[in-house]
């Protein structure tokens, strides 16, 4: 089984360099021209099925990249970034600065401590994980997830020994085209490029 996992293109959120998972903001140009890169290098691909998390960033992703293939979106939340709650839409010394207490807990306890109103990192984790371990019990050749950094990272972790830890060991770019392996019931990751 080939699982293609591709990271949504560019937001302004991300140029703006804020956290954010749960906020549905849409594409830039950037982005959109990095959805489009992604799109020639899956060109001669049919993908059995096509997964993307249910926000529009991911959706669009999808849609640009895929233009012109006869093939349904099938949105799972599961797949969603993490929700970071009243940590969204603030960058990294305003988090800090309006909420202390919490702020320092979170950078204490990062996978067990939920920020206010959102998810702990186990708890998303976990769904992620859910996830994977649905999708290889599919028999089919081709499968794309359309998805986000924290995602990404987190399927990294998973299938290289079931490690949280190994999160924080990844990076991942808007862009990012990842091909994972499964074979006899083991994992590899085959390639990784940047669409630009």
């Amino acid at each position: 089984m080939n699982i293609y996992l591709l990271r949504h293109g560019q937001t302004e959120s991300n140029s703006k360099r804020v956290y954010y998972g749960k906020l549905d903001v849409e594409l830039n140009d950037e982005g959109k021209t990095q959805c489009e890169a992604a799109g020639k290098r899956l060109k001669n691909i049919s993908f059995n099925k096509v997964y993307t998390s249910g926000m529009k960033r991911a959706i669009q992703t999808a849609e640009i990249a895929l233009y012109g293939k006869k093939v349904e979106l099938i949105k799972d939340e599961r797949i969603n970034e993490m929700n970071l709650g009243d940590f969204e839409g603030k960058n990294y010394e305003e988090n800090e600065s309006q909420y202390p207490e919490e702020w320092k807990k979170w950078t204490e306890d990062w996978k067990g401590y939920a920020p206010p109103k959102g998810e702990s990192y186990i708890e998303f984790y976990n769904r992620v994980k859910n996830f994977i371990e649905d999708i290889i019990k599919l028999e089919h050749e081709n499968i794309l997830i359309v998805t986000h950094g924290g995602v990404i990272k987190s399927i990294y972790a998973y299938i290289l020994g079931e490690n949280p830890d190994l999160f924080w060991k990844f990076g991942t770019k808007n862009g990012d085209l990842t091909l994972i392996k499964y074979e006899y019931g083991n994992f590899y990751i085959d390639s990784i490029v940047h669409c630009e």
